[in-house]
């Protein structure tokens, strides 16, 4: 027969593929046939000997996949957390165009009607007015998110509002009323306390772990020591704020087991888009570079950024307040003391266990960001009115992928790219933006009819991020495409003996999955084993390290006493000859210091005689003199 030749002018018919083969209609799962636990996808009909038929299969499938998405429809889902914190009001009538009901913030533009049609509701997870306390801000928001003992990635707290709303203040607080930042290093540090380790032996580098050498740990601890040196104080301010905390918050330690924690901080700021290190202690402030930011599988890391250990809180405190000092502030208008770049303070949980031998973190995202401005109210021009722009800039990047985000998990089409690269801001955070861990936004609004609108699109933005869902879906079974396989799958369930096979290969599954289960048990039982050498290993190898520390210290000392003997011998043996050289020298010069006395004892002889001849001289003058005289 003839094979017929492909035309690019006639579509080829869905009943065909693109070799010309017939395709099936119907759609059957080899899988299903195989294993027992996967029958809730295709469930055969109790008490019926027949083997079903390829369209009950298949309507089975398609009733199964149905009910699966009905129950994860069903699931409830979380979202993004936004709360919203109100700054305490001064001015008169300030709060007659915000109202408070419940979670609900409800807006009325000033000057129009009191009618429902021109109010704006916004919904937040929790909503905070000016009398709430700094720690029923972090009991609520905070709080329940730091879990680093459970494995989870960690977790992306960010502040948002416009300048001068209090964003600093919710995360930093002052030395009475403490903000978030410092509650969560009081609650980590007292909650993992007696598993800290104090050296830092562990590290992660660009999403990786890595033991440190003996070097790396003691250049590590150099970098916490010189930092705490440049400190001018603070260490009273520390104190007062940890013992504040503590009244507040009852953080009890947790029981960890045999694993070890290693507690790493990181500080930058996103500066006119350019990303700086506030903790570089090798550079100079004035001369500091801009950092690139890499990211793998959606995980972001800063190249170069300098991480450093914090084994005790107290050296927590110390790395934040040497980044604050670092970080860039500048007055406008509307605040005199206004951030002028994004700052993300950084803490790494890393958790090793000395069982299993497994290694996770927690990484907790502090997010300071900077104020959106409107030009005309801040006053700002020449450097600030560029640093304005920037800011304004990355704000707007995060509000275009909190955007997409929130429209890609409404629409089952095809999804828009999140535009993360478009801001250092949004590069740094993209791992809670793409939904891989928790997201806790807490926008602040300073609610005055002066700063209405500002206000207005600050609740925009975080309505926008209310309704992101950060947890993930599960991946839902879908019925595989047809494919030629089912053609022939359906012909061998339509035959005679197709009871007999798929009975025979659901018996050789069992006992496959027999010998597989026991070639887990053998293998855990041979991991522990392995586990139990290494520990006797180790053992030996401590020993054998002990011993020959103990010989190479005898062998050096026996070493140092020959070398010290040698050395005497060599330096006598030196000096011999020299000895004899300044023996002689000795003589001579005795020789000659005779020699001299000899020669002064003749010069004062011949001083004398000169003497005597000078005065028989004067004798002979004066005579001379006389004679003359009496001969005229």
């Amino acid at each position: 027969m003839k094979r017929a030749q492909p035309s690019f002018l006639n579509a080829i018919e869905s009943s065909v593929d693109r070799r010309r083969r017939p395709r099936p209609i119907s759609r059957v799962r080899l899988e299903t046939l195989l294993a027992d636990d996967r029958q809730s996808c295709v469930s055969l009909p109790q008490g019926s000997s027949r083997m079903p038929s390829t369209s009950e299969l298949e309507e089975l499938a398609e009733d199964q996949y149905e009910e699966d998405g009905a129950s994860l429809e069903s699931r409830e889902e979380e979202t993004v957390k936004v709360c919203l914190r109100l700054r305490p009001c001064t001015k008169t009538g300030g709060r007659m165009a915000f109202k408070i009901k419940d979670n609900v913030l409800i807006a009325r533009c000033p000057g129009e009607s009191q009618s429902t049609a021109s109010q704006k509701h916004y919904t937040f997870s929790n909503v905070f007015e000016e009398n709430v306390s700094q720690a029923e801000v972090y009991d609520c928001c905070i709080r329940p998110t730091i879990r680093p003992t459970l494995g989870e990635p960690g977790a992306t707290f960010l502040t948002y509002g416009t300048s001068g709303s209090g964003k600093t203040y919710t995360l930093l607080g002052n030395e009475t009323n403490p903000g978030i930042v410092p509650r969560s290093i009081e609650q980590i540090y007292e909650e993992l306390y007696d598993n800290i380790s104090t050296e830092p032996s562990l590290k992660m580098e660009c999403m990786k772990p890595i033991p440190l050498s003996d070097e790396s740990v003691l250049d590590e601890l150099r970098k916490l020591r010189l930092i705490k040196s440049r400190l001018q104080g603070g260490e009273e301010s520390r104190t007062v704020i940890s013992d504040t905390i503590q009244q507040q918050h009852q953080f009890e330690p947790l029981d960890m087991g045999d694993r070890r924690v290693f507690i790493w901080i990181s500080f930058v700021e996103i500066y006119n888009e350019n990303v700086y290190d506030l903790l570089n202690v090798e550079g100079d402030y004035g001369k500091r570079k801009a950092m690139k930011v890499l990211s793998n599988d959606g995980n972001a890391f800063i190249k170069g950024l300098s991480t450093l250990y914090a084994g005790t809180k107290e050296d927590a405190y110390a790395l934040l307040q040497y980044g604050l000092q670092s970080a860039t502030y500048g007055a406008t208008d509307v605040n005199s003391n206004s951030s002028r770049s994004h700052s993300i303070f950084t803490v790494t949980v890393i958790t090793h266990s000395m069982a299993t031998q497994r290694i996770s973190q927690s990484v907790y995202k502090f997010c300071d960001l900077a104020g959106s401005e409107r030009l005309k109210k801040t006053g700002t021009v020449g450097d600030r009115l560029k640093e304005a722009q920037k800011i304004n800039t990355s704000l707007l990047v995060l509000g275009r992928c909190l955007e997409t985000v929130h429209k890609n998990q409404k629409t089952k089409k095809l999804h828009e790219l999140v535009p993360v690269r478009d801001s250092k801001l949004t590069m740094i955070i993209q791992s809670a933006l793409l939904g891989k861990e928790p997201m806790t936004m807490i926008v602040n609004v300073y609610p005055t009819e002066e700063f209405y609108d500002e206000n207005l699109n600050v609740l925009n933005f975080s309505s926008i991020a209310k309704q992101i869902v950060i947890s993930k879906h599960p991946k839902i079974m879908k019925a595989p495409h047809s494919t030629r396989y089912s053609f022939f799958l359906s012909q061998a369930i339509s035959s005679p003996s197709a009871k007999v096979d798929t009975h025979r290969l659901l018996m050789e599954y069992e006992s496959l999955k027999l010998e597989n289960d026991r070639l887990v048990a053998e293998a855990e039982q041979k991991s522990a084993e392995i586990v139990c050498l290494q520990k006797k290993l180790a053992i030996q190898e401590f020993q054998l390290r002990n011993e020959l520390t103990d010989n190479f210290q005898q062998h050096f000392a026996k070493m140092e006493e020959s070398y010290e003997t040698r050395i005497r011998s060599a330096k006598e043996l030196v000096v011999l000859p020299y000895k004899h050289q300044l023996a002689s020298l000795e003589k001579k010069l005795k020789s000659k210091e005779q020699i001299i006395m000899e020669m002064e004892d003749e010069q004062d002889d011949y001083e004398k005689k000169l003497k005597a001849y000078e005065e028989e001289l004067s004798k002979y003058r004066l005579q001379q003199s006389r004679v003359r005289r009496l001969s005229v």
